[in-house]
């Protein structure tokens, strides 16, 4: 096994160096930027559409044209649907071929992480995610195989010419098949990955799980996102920082003040405030840790964290609310605990609430969260937290700076707040699209209310997706009809003849 780790090594970086290339090339061109994938077959339909109109005459202004190249007009715009075809085969096949050394990578990553003793395949999400890379893939060998016939049945009307019916018939399967490569790829648009990017998995891996209470928010926030991959360098990862936290400070809020400093950094907090904010919880280790990490860069962390943001808004939307009452110095709702909840304001598949509960007194109580609503499942949920005080009062009835010497600054205060309070995260299912709402109860034992919340959103299914679904099943349905369409009418030619 020793002697194979070189070789392996060697493998994985081969693989990976050929991805970086098509990579680059699939998304300058192919997939993404110039999107030949799309906008090769959209022009061949215009000129199919063009060569099954003049099928019987040319029009007159050609006339003068072909004696000289010796092909009819409809003839001519056949051999241009022919070279668009042939060049989104060619798209096709550098779109496949990237697609598959980014499985390939991908497998060898699990292998090197499996030969580490990471078990990679245990953890949530795996395998929803290796099923639909290689469902993908699949896709992208059906969309390859029908344009091929499709270029094959264009190449059969050169020789039986398109004047005839047998013409015509051809160039409506080859019309027909193109259709349903196109319809393949389409569904294949909505969650890319890659393998040349630390980040190439997220947009990919859809969480199967969260936790119903973060603990840790921020980083179980992080967590619940990362792809298996990037989970299990993160776990490795933290234990690596967290042995360069100063002494005396608490890992816990050493670790939240860390994800939440590098995400004011990624709101717009200039570097050097930044790493006066660090130098308060890393030694020097540790900062040399978080600006040179092989794996978590600060362009990776500001990738995640984006990620995190359009995944979760109500989140980063109701800890904005918190840090704008702590840096002006509003009091809470009530003197001796905070609350605050938010949700999508638009909800697409699943509404995530977030709520904050923090216990400002200084003796233990016991609540509890109810959510109730006519239009999500589950339609009524009670929850019974008990609220320790915190190691300090986490809130100042005065104004306080977003970054300063000590925690007496909105990043402290936020750090503190998050560590020693309450996060709960609750997926709501909705039951039907339109107007909907959800209330918020925050109730003693006995049920009296204490502070509750009305949320008012809107369901609605995502516009891209929806295009890009119902693009896909058109595109099938209509390449379907048109083979059907054309075996009927050959047939029906058959019995005519007889």
């Amino acid at each position: 096994m020793v002697d194979d780790a070189p070789l392996l090594q060697s493998s994985e970086e081969s693989i990976l160096s050929s991805e970086r290339f098509w990579f680059a090339l699939d998304r300058q061109l192919v997939s993404s930027g110039l999107r030949l994938l799309l906008l090769l077959p959209s022009f061949s339909f215009l000129t199919a559409f063009g060569a099954l109109a003049y099928a019987q005459t040319s029009p007159a202004w050609w006339a003068k044209i072909e004696p000289t190249i010796g092909l009819s007009f409809a003839m001519t715009l056949t051999a241009l649907t022919f070279v668009l075809l042939f060049g989104f085969i060619i798209t096709q096949i550098v779109h496949r071929h990237r697609t598959q050394l980014s499985i390939a990578s991908f497998q060898s990553e699990v292998n090197r992480l499996n030969q580490e003793h990471r078990a990679i395949q245990s953890l949530h999400g795996y395998e929803g995610l290796a099923h639909h890379m290689t469902s993908v893939r699949t896709k992208h060998t059906l969309s390859l195989g029908y344009a091929v016939l499709s270029t094959l049945l264009l190449i059969g009307i050169f020789y039986v010419n398109i004047e005839t019916l047998n013409g015509r018939i051809l160039l409506l399967l080859s019309f027909s098949f193109t259709l349903l490569s196109l319809g393949q790829h389409l569904a294949t648009r909505s969650r890319p990955f890659n393998m040349d990017e630390r980040t190439g998995l997220l947009e990919a891996y859809n969480p199967p799980i969260h936790p119903s209470t973060l603990e840790m928010v921020f980083s179980d926030l992080v967590k619940t996102h990362m792809d298996p991959l990037l989970r299990s360098e993160y776990e490795v990862y933290s234990k690596e920082i967290e042995s360069c936290f100063l002494t005396g400070i608490d890992p816990q809020f050493a670790r939240e003040k860390i994800l939440m400093t590098l995400y004011r950094h990624s709101k717009g907090l200039d570097f050097k405030t930044m790493e006066g904010e660090l130098n308060e919880v890393l030694d020097q280790t540790g900062m040399d840790l978080v600006r040179d990490h092989p794996v978590f860069t600060m362009e990776e962390w500001l990738s995640i964290i984006h990620h995190v943001e359009r995944s979760c808004p109500a989140f980063f939307r109701m800890i904005g609310r918190i840090e704008e009452d702590l840096g002006a110095g509003r009091d809470t709702t009530t003197n001796d605990i905070v609350f605050e909840v938010d949700m999508e304001n638009v909800v697409h598949e699943r509404a995530n609430l977030f709520t904050l509960i923090h216990n400002l007194s200084d003796e233990p109580r016991t609540i509890v969260l109810r959510v109730q609503s006519p239009d999500f499942r589950p339609h009524d949920l009670a929850m019974t937290y008990r609220l320790n005080p915190g190691e300090k009062r986490w809130w100042s009835k005065k104004s306080v700076p977003l970054a300063a010497e000590g925690d007496e600054d909105v990043l402290g205060l936020m750090s503190g707040l998050l560590r020693d309070g309450t996060m709960a995260w609750q997926s709501l299912l909705p039951e039907r699209f339109g107007e909907a709402t959800v209330s918020v109860r925050l109730e003693e034992q006995s049920g009296d209310l204490l502070i509750g919340r009305q949320i008012n959103v809107r369901v609605r299914s995502k516009y891209r997706e929806r295009v890009r679904a119902s693009g896909s099943i058109t595109t099938n349905l209509l390449g379907c009809i048109g083979l059907l369409l054309g075996v009927f009418i050959k047939i029906r030619d058959i019995f005519d003849a007889i």
